[in-house]
């Protein structure tokens, strides 16, 4: 999301969304303009119907009788209405009126399933702007990306065949032999013949090398979110693709285009799912159609909607168009000779770039800081991850990945700390010599998301995806928080933690295996460049004045151990002691006698030494729980270990 971290302006969330404060419909004074929305066929009055003064932030939505009051400024205006399912369609009023009425016609037109999508140059004739930045972008790149090829048959790079290829490997090849990638990747291959398998890697067709192409998008008339976990275009999407090409409709976001010049060639009409909805076709999936209880592959969209930034209402509202289309300058859609398009606000004009994993998005992705202190012979670091500026989870996807390192150092004489500690480096950051970008075992953390299959191997491609072995990535406006512990050398020093969090496109055993030294796109693989193997999202850096180690004289226990609480049984409250030879991550929950949980008293990282902790009888919203029989565990450095208490009435 944008790395301001404020929402679109008022302007911009209006001219995408069909959300408005309506007017109070009273008689029109002057500089307002009443009228009613009508169905032309039927003359039955439309709600909810989106009517604007073009090109201007003017603008409301017609009550349930299909009538509407705007306050406008000045005369010679275009007023245009909206609804989905409707060619847009214009007044133009010389001055203020009560009677602006507007008759709009059904989008009729069928789907015909022989229509040849049309080239993207085509569209480039009136949008060359667009078409400029569209060749440019990962849509246009989606049918001929090698990493899907290598994984799909093995042939897209000279390495393709080493490691997991579907057509040779999956459980399901037999049933599924095209697997789904075309809907996503090949979409106009797709559309046209649903079921139909990725073009061979030497004979691409054209449909196939125009990857998500503008027609593609601008052709979805509806999208039934009630079945976007079906991998890619399912028969949740619905187009409109016309017999005729004077039929030709183009579906959009502004909800006040209106070219009456063109309506032998195409007419607009308001698509809002556009923003989002759109996107949730190939962001969101579970692992293969028809098991609606599949492991889900890609949960972007809903990532999105359950988080504050699909809430209209919420400082943090943003839509996937607004981070990943941002605007570029432009004042005029339009760029056709000879015709004299509406000079809008830049804000409300997109790019098609549509970014994604690009430096600008990954450094200003999330946020890091340290906070660190000196406890006798050791310094402590507590590193912060925020996921304040995403909307969605951080990483993205089911081989995409983060890796934070952290390291300690006394600055003079420059020597690296001993860490004391147990979080690292998960095995998936690579095994072997860091100095090749390979960090397992280095202090640190590895965020991503983890699928196993039947026989509970681990990682594995979504399609063959049973279960989720774990998943750690960042929910939007959620935080990260963990702790390292390095010794300090005995004497007087000043010291220097530093946190890096690097951003990887693949799991570095799988970039070894297929050899890839670009990415999908065929750009150098930064995954690979030193110094940071991976793209640096972010550092902080924290820096000590001098002091001096002072060692230990506490006895710190030798083991983890969870004590008997006391008392037991009891009737009002009760305390847990427990014990950490050093320093951990604990968490200690109570149960009930079926397993669910009751109560979490600790989440966090404490120090080494004795801890006590009281229960007072309450579950976690703070009721009075039942008289009987709960558990209480700990877990913590590995151990995990349940004991029994009783409540009395």
């Amino acid at each position: 999301m944008p790395s301001w971290n404020r929402p679109p302006t008022p302007f911009v969330s209006l001219a995408f969304f069909a959300v408005a404060t309506t007017i109070a419909l009273a008689t029109p004074a002057a500089g307002q303009i009443g009228g009613t929305v009508t169905d032309r066929e039927s003359g039955q009055p439309l709600a909810g119907a989106l009517v604007s003064v073009q090109a201007q932030p003017i603008r409301t939505q017609t009550d349930h009788q299909g009538e509407f009051l705007l306050a406008v400024d000045g005369d010679d205006l275009i007023i245009v209405a909206a609804h989905k399912g409707y060619f847009n369609g214009r007044r133009i009023l010389s001055s203020p009126t009560a009677a602006a009425g507007i008759e709009l016609d059904r989008v009729s037109v069928g789907d015909e399933p022989n229509y040849d999508f049309v080239r993207p140059g085509a569209c480039g004739a009136c949008h060359p702007n667009q078409l400029s930045q569209w060749r440019n972008s990962p849509m246009a790149r989606t049918g001929n990306n090698p990493w899907v090829y290598d994984l799909f048959s093995g042939d897209g790079t000279a390495g393709g065949q080493a490691g997991f290829v579907y057509r040779r490997d999956s459980r399901l090849v037999q049933s599924d032999p095209a697997s789904e990638c075309a809907s996503c990747h090949q979409p106009e291959q797709w559309v046209q013949q649903p079921g139909a398998s990725l073009d061979a890697v030497g004979a691409l067709s054209e449909g196939a090398l125009h990857g998500v192409s503008c027609d593609i998008c601008h052709k979805i008339a509806h999208i039934d979110e009630g079945m976007t976990d079906y991998p890619g275009i399912s028969a949740g999407v619905t187009f409109t693709r016309p017999e005729r090409f004077g039929d030709q409709v183009q579906y959009g976001v502004l909800g006040d285009s209106s070219y009456d010049e063109f309506r032998d060639v195409m007419r607009a009409s308001y698509q809002p799912q556009l923003t989002a909805a759109m996107c949730a076709a190939c962001h969101q999936h579970r692992s293969h159609p028809g098991e609606r209880d599949g492991i889900a592959n890609q949960f972007t969209y809903m990532e999105w909607r359950d988080s504050p930034y699909s809430d209209r209402n919420s400082p943090y509202f943003a839509t996937c168009v607004d981070c990943h289309m941002p605007s570029y300058g432009a004042t005029e859609v339009c760029g056709f000779p000879g015709y004299l398009p509406p000079t809008r606000d830049s804000e409300t004009i997109r790019g098609h770039t549509i970014e994604g994993t690009t430096p600008h998005f990954l450094e200003n992705a999330v946020s890091l800081w340290i906070d660190a202190r000196i406890e006798q012979d050791l310094l402590v670091a507590e590193v912060t991850v925020s996921n304040d500026k995403t909307g969605h989870h951080v990483p993205d996807g089911t081989m995409r990945n983060m890796i934070l390192l952290v390291e300690a150092r006394r600055l003079e004489p420059d020597a690296q700390l001993q860490y004391q500690g147990t979080q690292q480096v998960h095995e998936l950051g690579g095994v072997g010599d860091p100095a090749q970008g390979y960090f397992a075992g280095l202090p640190g953390k590895f965020f991503g998301r983890v699928i196993h299959d039947e026989l509970g191997d681990a990682p594995v491609p979504f399609t063959e995806a049973t279960g989720v072995l774990w998943d750690n990535r960042i929910a939007a406006l959620a935080e990260d928080r963990s702790s390292y512990s390095f010794v300090l050398p005995a004497g007087e020093g000043s010291y220097a933690v530093t946190a890096r969090l690097i951003y990887r496109r693949a799991f570095r055993f799988l970039v070894d295996e297929k050899g890839w030294t670009q990415d999908g796109q065929g750009r150098p693989l930064e995954d690979l460049q030193p110094p940071y193997f991976g793209h640096l999202m972010e550092q902080a850096t924290w820096t000590s004045e001098p002091v001096t180690a002072v060692s230990r004289t506490d006895v710190l226990p030798h083991v983890f151990r969870l004590q008997a609480n006391y008392p037991n049984p009891f009737n009002a409250a009760t305390r847990i002691n427990y014990e950490l030879p050093r320093d951990a991550m604990v968490i200690l929950q109570v149960f009930d006698v079926l397993g669910r949980e009751v109560k979490t008293l600790v989440r966090g990282y404490r120090a080494a030494g004795g801890w006590s902790v009281a229960w007072d009888g309450t579950d976690q919203r703070g009721h009075p729980v039942s008289s009987g029989l709960f558990l209480y565990q700990l877990r913590a450095g590995g151990l995990e270990e349940t004991r029994k208490m009783l409540l009395l009435p």
